[in-house]
């Protein structure tokens, strides 16, 4: 399965963490203006952390061990 074909709220672990993917978004970075990427993110109880990624990331395979999908 494909980045690119994950559905909203699905759980992705990425660098030991669990993720929920939540598509591809307008995002507005600092340095560089508002952007297209896509968007995981992680609830840690206080706050929020997310991770960004760039769309051509989206064609990268993910790695299921035992129903969980891993990003290689």
């Amino acid at each position: 399965m494909k980045i690119k074909d994950l559905e909203i709220g699905k759980e992705v672990v990425i660098n030991a963490l669990a993720y929920q993917y939540r598509g591809v978004k307008k995002v507005k970075i600092l340095t560089e203006g508002a952007q297209q990427k896509i968007v995981f993110e992680r609830n840690n109880g206080d706050h929020y952390d997310y991770k960004y990624f760039d769309l051509p990331v989206g064609n990268k395979e993910l790695k299921e061990t035992n129903g969980v999908l891993e990003m290689k």
